[in-house]
């Protein structure tokens, strides 16, 4: 599995779509916490999009960037037919506060630039988590160029760990193949079956613990954005 710092994001491919964690309308806001400490936790996977049955799900490349396209079968493919690009995906831990559960939000290597800001800004002397943020969406449902800003509203001593378990990606929400499994696909349409191929799992925190139950702050709060 091929997984990059901020620094190597633009030696991957394009940026592709889909995610557990979702804005649907414009204007609308979220307030979330993002499941990092320091921009080191940051990183990247290069994947695969690829049909299965009647919806697409993302499958691991098993190449680094600079290694020969046959290390990875679907890369190989890629370049013999244009099918399955690969793409630099970031999946970001969020604790979604308005619906108290930790969630993933699937973004493209565009992210990194903004994450990376959020951290030098608010993760030097604090942790990234210990941040609440809204989330705004900018775009009607559909639009290709929407886009987010983020404002923090508040900060406090919360640890990830104090909101659940960081979700699974590899395995889960990414497919961990093989190069076996792969070659299975293109000869047949299908991977081999496992049996163990689920959506990512979301966790929700004890409802009934308010030791640090979270509201949305007024919008007036805002005071800086990327």
């Amino acid at each position: 599995m091929a997984r990059f710092r901020a620094e190597d994001a633009d030696n991957y491919g394009g940026q592709g779509g889909g995610g557990f964690f979702g804005i649907a309308n414009d204007k609308e806001v979220k307030q979330v916490r993002f499941m990092y400490d320091k921009v080191d936790d940051i990183e990247g996977m290069s994947v695969h999009k690829v049909p299965i049955g009647d919806k697409d799900r993302y499958v691991n490349c098993l190449r680094e960037y600079n290694q020969p396209l046959d290390d990875c079968p679907l890369c190989r493919e890629h370049k013999a037919t244009g099918k399955y690009p690969v793409m630099a995906r970031l999946f970001i831990p969020v604790y979604n506060i308005d619906e108290n559960v930790v969630q993933i939000w699937d973004r493209g290597k565009t992210m990194f630039q903004k994450m990376t800001s959020l951290c030098s800004r608010y993760a030097t002397k604090d942790n990234l988590v210990n941040s609440i943020f809204e989330v705004e969406r900018n775009g009607k449902p559909k639009d290709t160029n929407t886009t987010y800003e983020i404002y923090q509203v508040d900060k406090d001593d919360t640890e990830i760990g104090d909101l659940g378990d960081l979700p699974k990606v590899l395995g889960t929400v990414v497919l961990d193949k093989t190069a076996d499994d792969m070659e299975y696909y293109l000869e047949q349409g299908e991977f081999p079956p496992t049996g163990d191929e689920d959506e990512a799992p979301v966790r929700r925190r004890d409802s009934g613990d308010s030791r640090r139950a979270e509201r949305r702050t007024p919008a007036t709060n805002r005071r800086n954005s990327f």
